[in-house]
């Protein structure tokens, strides 16, 4: 019987929000680590954040 899922470390979670983002999951993955909602949410805003002003930076570049 496997003993209780290891905490997920910050690489772990980025991995796991950026393929959400792009729609790909690995299957088993969530049952291996243990992730809390506080992280998932975190680190969503950031990358989300990260991924807009990506797009205002290169949409601002283009049109000048």
């Amino acid at each position: 019987m496997p003993g209780k899922p290891r905490k997920a470390t910050l690489f772990q979670v980025v991995r796991m929000v950026l393929s959400a983002f792009i729609g790909i999951r690995k299957r088993g993955e969530p049952e291996k680590i243990d992730v809390t909602p506080v992280q998932v949410i975190m680190t969503g805003i950031i990358a989300g954040a990260i991924f807009v002003g990506t797009i205002v930076s290169v949409v601002q570049f283009i049109t000048r």
